[in-house]
This record gives structure tokens, sequence and C-alpha cells, in this order.
């Protein structure tokens, strides 16, 4: 079977498309469904959101648009250094550093991966589970330690990804190369779109907790 074909021979776009035009036709028959129902909040085994937002143009849209990229160079500044002391890090583990030291540093790398894992990606951007304050508390505390942004604005950009996947409107669009999916969009500006249809994304969820919002601040 084709990569790109479903079990009845249609193209998974094909698919997409006509999932597309029945949400839609829902929505007219119904405009206040898709309000009650578009969350934002996207799973990992979704194509798909409720609108259609996705395929309405999916040919162009996956078509990385050719441009200069602004860089930031405090980022460039930054990543570089941080790259440099963990490799520094990594030498005195082997040459002088204290035990107490290492556990310190292992005991860190486990909490600050349980703050973006459990934490900004499970919880908060897919909203996987439900928690109570203590336990947001914690993984806030914990997603401060991984020093990758606030909680509320890694979830954003999570959501932006699911529904844009691989197209300009993705932060870390996966057409543009391995470098900068994985830190490149780190570096520089973002694209025009992705900032443009990160503001329909809704956000509503993450306003609403308090927690989220403290370390927004």
């Amino acid at each position: 079977m084709p990569p790109n074909a479903t079990a009845g021979g249609q193209s998974i776009t094909d698919s997409l498309l006509s999932a597309a035009a029945t949400a839609a036709a829902e929505s007219e028959q119904n405009p206040t469904k898709l309000q009650q129902d578009s969350t934002g909040v996207l799973f990992e085994c979704d194509a798909e959101t409720i609108d259609g937002g996705l395929v309405k143009d999916i040919v162009s849209m996956k078509k990385a648009d050719r441009r200069k990229l602004k860089l930031v160079w405090r980022n460039i500044i930054a990543f570089g250094y941080l790259h440099l002391a963990a490799v520094y890090g990594a030498w005195l583990i082997f040459t002088s550093a204290k035990w107490q030291t290492i556990v310190l540093a292992f005991a860190l790398y486990v909490v600050s991966g349980l703050g973006i894992t459990a934490g900004a990606h499970r919880l908060w951007a897919h909203r996987s589970y439900k928690a109570k304050w203590p336990l947001r508390v914690l993984l806030v505390i914990f997603n401060t330690v991984a020093f990758q942004d606030a909680a509320y604005h890694w979830a954003r950009d999570h959501r932006v990804h699911h529904k844009y996947s691989e197209t300009d409107a993705d932060p870390h669009n996966a057409t543009r190369g391995f470098f900068f999916s994985h830190i490149g969009w780190l570096l520089c500006k973002k694209h025009p779109e992705v900032k443009a249809k990160g503001k329909g994304v809704d956000l509503s969820d993450l306003r609403a907790d308090p927690v989220l919002m403290f370390q927004k601040k």
C-alpha cells in the first residue's frame, strides 16, 4: 500500500479534505457546536481540527516560504554558552565533581524533564489528564527548572505546531531541515504565519489556570 493511501485506496489528503467538508457542513447546520467543540486542544492522534483549518490549503501551506531568517543573537549567545557549559560539566563529572554534585545534577535532569513532559506537554498542551493545584504548582516549579520559557508559551507553541504541522505556521517547521526543527527555530524570529495562526488558537483554558498565569508573569 502506498504510504499516502488509506485502506480503502483513498489518499490521506483526500480523507482529510472529506472530513473537513463534513465538519464544515455540520458547522453550518449548527454554528454553536463549532464554538463549543473547538478548544484548541489537540491530541497526538489528531490529524485535523473540527473547522478543517489545516487541509483547506494543505498543498500550498506545506511548501516552506523562502525567506531570509532574522537571527536573534541574544538567543544564539545564550544557547552557545549553555551547550559549552554542558560539555564542561560532563568533563567535570569524570574528573573532579563530588558525588553529591552528580546526584544533584541527575535529580535536576529528572525533575526538569517531568516539568516539560508531564507538565507543559501532556497536561497543558494536550490536556491528557486532570491535575489539582498542588500537582500543578509542583509541575510549574519543575517546568521553571527546565528553563524552556513559561509553560503557557510552551503549550501555545505546541498547539500551533500540531494544528499546522510542517507548514510556515508551524513554529519548528520540519520542512526547513533537521537543525531548524530541533534548535534553529529558537535562534531566529518567528515566521509571520506562526504569529498570525497562533492568535487563532483557543488558549482560554490556559488563561483560566492561576498557577500558569503566575508563572507567566
